[in-house]
């Protein structure tokens, strides 16, 4: 690899997106020779397991193999993250945003959706003021480490939001987006609502959903953050949490398109 600007690709699909919308940057930018190292799907050690999913996307060719590295090359990298606390993960618009327009145009499905997905598309295409409200659970929720690290959106805040947007739009309808989603039906009591997630629509499928309702609900999640990124809508309203990690604001992370309201 040597001459080779390699980013690692890692981590669940709203990570994959940034870390490959940098990379685009440094090759049409910087005019370095960009290889993606995959590497991270062919371990079994990870805490959370993620499948690669860029392939689903219209992205360029590079290449994306699977780098091999010594013992010695991992356990410096292990003990430069604790020292650090740097995930590379380049969570910003500032890493890509002298080519947003191609990272956009890159960031569209391959192939058609799948039926339910497809179904749902044209209950969001049919409403005027659709707001997409996206809840993250799963490890934020489960795992002890991960929890305290990111920590979670409290309910509070959703209902500020939602509250916020009943104030803006009239009658608008809350396509709700989680990974658990029956505990979100359990918790969450609200008007003029439609639970989205299930299994048969895929996660990139629900990227493509989100993006596709006038305006957004994020958590404190990459995921969510790309699907109201890719909202094409000039007059989109998106609320964001103001809290972004439990010892870091979305201001300090530098995370979060200043147009984009916090609460």
């Amino acid at each position: 690899m040597e001459n080779k600007t390699v980013v690692a690709i890692k981590g669940g699909l709203g990570n994959q997106l940034f870390q490959y919308a940098h990379g685009l940057k440094l090759s049409i930018i910087d005019r370095a020779d960009v290889v993606f190292d995959t590497s991270f799907f062919e371990t079994d050690s990870k805490d959370t397991s993620r499948p690669f999913l860029l392939d689903k996307f219209n992205i360029s060719s590079f290449q994306f193999v699977p780098i091999k590295e010594s013992m010695f090359k991992r356990l410096h990298k292990k003990i430069q993250l604790k020292l650090t606390g740097d995930y590379k993960y380049f969570q910003s618009e500032k890493y890509f945003v002298e080519v947003k327009d191609e990272v956009r145009k890159q960031f569209t499905l391959k192939n058609p959706l799948s039926p339910a997905a497809e179904e749902m598309m044209r209950n969001i295409q049919a409403e005027k003021n659709s707001v997409a409200l996206h809840i993250r659970r799963g490890d934020y929720a489960t795992n002890t480490q991960t929890n305290s690290f990111h920590g979670l959106c409290d309910l509070q805040y959703y209902y500020e939001a939602v509250a916020y947007f009943k104030s803006k739009l009239e009658n608008p309808l809350f396509f709700i987006f989680s990974d658990d989603i029956q505990w979100v039906k359990n918790n969450l009591h609200m008007e003029r609502n439609i639970f989205v997630s299930n299994p048969n629509i895929l996660d990139y499928e629900e990227l493509a959903l989100m993006s596709a309702c006038s305006h957004n609900i994020i958590a404190n999640s990459s995921f969510s953050w790309w699907g109201a990124y890719l909202n094409p809508n000039f007059n989109k309203i998106v609320i964001a949490p103001k809290q972004w990690t439990n010892k870091k604001t979305s201001n300090e992370l530098e995370i979060l398109p200043r147009e984009w309201i916090q609460m």
